[in-house]
């Protein structure tokens, strides 16, 4: 069995001992790492298993490989199973793994925004002590629409407990029981749900269903304190019907991990509304993100080497 690893700028090379631990959960087999940058079919034709995300146009030139395992969370453009020249490919991915970095990337908007950081650090920036403040807005006693309720959204829920909100999830399957929060909603409910929320923390994947969930109708809809968080994919908020909500002062601000479209061209008018803190798809970084991704990958070869039922997996008819 030949392994191939591709590291990337967000998929970090590992250490020396986790390299190690990825070659005692398959004892023989060939493990080779690779640069997603300049990557070539040659670096992969031989590949059964890969780990890291594959150029889309590559696919369909790799017949032997049998395991694909994603380091991100999302599966977005590697869905389409006519990509791939093997049909029966698997496609996993590293779930689980960002919960913590993210809801604490998250929080940090939060506070962020309501508290009117951008304002002051600018007042400071220029020496200027000033005498007049701008709207302040406390999360303590708030009511928080977290929409995706996966590990980022159940990890921001455990993280929220501290500051005595009112959280309601919403999720396809309310028949479930969650963990944290005992509001679980339908998505069919959303619209009839944003009045009654300060915040909108959003944690969906992209897919056909959640394309432009939030568009005009959904942000007049919206409390003029609200702030909105997006984590999940830029494409579930229309860009365009934002700029218009920040700039009318409909909403109170939008805190954005992800955009649309991404990476976000010098000249989008995103990048000047009015109360936006935009991060380039960082949240789920942190010091030890390389160390957990690896950790999963491991756990799933070991089942994978055993002909054990992996976890993880990603439908490709549901496309996540």
């Amino acid at each position: 069995m030949k392994i191939t690893i591709i590291h990337d700028y967000f998929f970090r090379e590992m250490s020396e001992e986790l390299f190690a631990e990825v070659q005692n959960a398959a004892p023989g087999a060939e493990i080779t790492t690779v640069q997603q940058s300049g990557i070539s079919v040659d670096d992969l034709i031989d590949s059964d298993v890969v780990f890291g995300r594959i150029p889309p146009h590559l696919l369909i030139e790799l017949p032997n490989l049998k395991w694909l395992h994603l380091a991100s969370a999302g599966a977005n453009g590697m869905t389409d199973i006519n990509l791939y020249a093997n049909k029966s490919t698997i496609l996993t991915k590293s779930s689980g793994t960002f919960g913590i970095s993210i809801s604490e990337h998250i929080i940090g908007m939060m506070i962020a925004l309501s508290r009117n950081f951008s304002y002051y650090y600018k007042r400071q920036s220029e020496r200027y002590w000033c005498g007049s403040f701008p709207n302040f807005y406390d999360i303590y006693g708030s009511t928080v629409l977290i929409v995706g309720l996966g590990n980022i959204g159940t990890e921001v829920s455990k993280h929220l407990s501290g500051f005595n909100c009112r959280i309601i999830g919403f999720r396809r399957n309310v028949s479930i029981p969650h963990e944290t929060i005992n509001d679980i909603r339908p998505m069919s409910k959303l619209r009839e749900t944003l009045p009654e929320a300060d915040y909108i923390i959003v944690c969906t994947p992209g897919t056909k269903e959640t394309e432009n969930l939030f568009d005009q109708e959904e942000f007049k809809l919206m409390k003029k304190r609200a702030i909105i968080i997006n984590v999940g994919r830029g494409m579930v908020i229309n860009s365009g019907a934002l700029v218009e909500a920040l700039n009318s002062n409909r909403i109170a601000g939008a805190g954005l991990d992800v955009t649309d479209p991404e990476p976000l061209p010098e000249g989008h008018p995103l990048w000047s509304a009015k109360n936006v803190f935009i991060t380039p798809h960082v949240s789920a970084a942190s010091d030890v993100t390389t160390e957990r991704r690896v950790m999963v990958f491991i756990d799933l070869l070991k089942r994978y080497v055993a002909g054990q039922t992996l976890y993880n997996l990603v439908d490709f008819d549901e496309g996540y």
